[in-house]
């Protein structure tokens, strides 16, 4: 299987294509392995190996590794050198250095791995990622509860989070500290109405501006400089209705607001329909809208005490529009020697993206789920 992966990678280089094979299971154990690609039209080329191992323990208790490889590769600066680009997908920003390091591109891997653990009614997990600037750690504890003859459910959970930033080619180093939490209301309303309510909050304390990204302020070319506190709230409400007709109905929003003055609303609509007992149809929508930081300006007449450039901080809206097909491989690979896919899935998804500050992008997903 991983000499077939391999040669499927090699051929599966056109953009933003998405390859998943996932979930071979051995008794009470889940291996999967998964690589995605994605190539987005600013010429970022982002690729995801990852492996995640799942075990039934004594009990009722789940045991999750998890491994993930990020690679990301920007191209070359085009314009001022001074002035890092950013993919809109990943955030992720070149550092500054000398006048032949613009025209080159620039390869980051980012090492990731989750240790978690869950049995009925609560969970917890560890995160650790390392890349050459940047140490990301994260401890989670969450915990849920049914009564009301199970049709109610109320959970949450707890996070801390503490990074370390080290800077490319610079003497400084940055901590950052997060704390966040969530509680979650969902509702039997029918036999086939679900609904959910909920809230979260997180407090981030630190460094939390990118050590690569300049302004243009007052004819200078300076760092950027955010605050080092921020605070972030949303609420958002969810409803899953399912019809005879084998279809099924979500809808979500949410509304988002800080402490910057950025405030945001996201509504979502999924539609799926079974077409026989092989054949699953989903269809996707997603509308977000938000305003701009307080302290977000493209240029500064004069230095502030904060100032950013980072588009992710301004005014814009977006959509997101798409499908995806789910094809249970069942019938027609019963016999031979491909036998052992006949409990297998094929999936293909895409999605298109495109937002007011003029970013787009294409999706494609093609996935192999295969079950023992």
């Amino acid at each position: 299987m991983v000499s077939f992966m391999k040669s499927a990678i090699i051929k599966t280089t056109s953009c933003a294509l998405l390859l998943t094979f996932t979930s071979v299971i051995w008794g009470d154990e889940k291996f999967s392995l998964r690589t995605n690609l994605f190539n987005d039209n600013t010429g970022t080329t982002v690729q995801s190996p990852a492996l995640e191992v799942i075990k039934d323990l004594a009990g009722q208790i789940e045991f999750v590794l998890r491994y993930t490889l990020d690679r990301v590769i920007i191209p070359p600066i085009r314009g001022l050198a001074a002035t890092p680009t950013a993919d809109a997908i990943t955030g992720a920003s070149r550092p500054v250095d000398d006048g032949n390091a613009a025209n080159k591109s620039f390869a980051k891997d980012r090492n990731e791995f989750n240790l978690g653990f869950s049995l009925p009614g609560f969970s917890g997990s560890y995160y650790y990622s390392t890349e050459s600037d940047y140490i990301g750690r994260m401890a989670t504890v969450s915990a849920n509860i049914d009564f009301n003859q199970k049709n109610t459910n109320l959970s949450g959970f707890y996070s801390y989070g503490w990074d370390d930033i080290s800077p490319l080619g610079a003497d400084t180093s940055h901590t950052k500290i997060a704390h966040a939490g969530n509680i979650t209301l969902t509702q039997a309303l029918s036999p086939t109405v679900i609904a959910r309510i909920g809230a979260d909050i997180s407090l981030h304390d630190g460094f939390q501006s990118n050590p690569y990204r300049t302004v243009n302020a007052g004819g200078q070319i300076l760092p950027e400089n955010h605050p080092l506190q921020r605070t972030r709230g949303s609420v958002f409400f969810k409803v899953n209705r399912y019809f005879d007709t084998e279809t099924s109905l979500n809808m979500e929003y949410r509304y988002y607001q800080d402490d910057w003055e950025v405030k945001s609303h996201t509504l979502g609509f999924y539609f799926h329909q079974y077409f026989n007992d092989k054949v699953l149809i989903r269809y996707r929508y997603r509308y977000y809208q938000q305003t701009q930081a307080e302290f977000y300006r493209k240029t500064y007449p004069i230095v502030q005490p904060f100032m950013t450039s980072d588009y992710k901080m301004e005014k814009f809206n977006a959509h997101l529009f798409g499908f995806k097909v789910e094809y249970k491989l069942k019938d027609l690979l019963k016999d031979g020697v491909l036998s052992f896919m006949s409990s297998s899935i094929l999936d293909v998804k895409y999605e298109r993206y495109f937002s007011s500050n003029d970013f787009t992008a294409d999706i494609f997903q093609f996935g192999l789920v295969f079950n023992y």
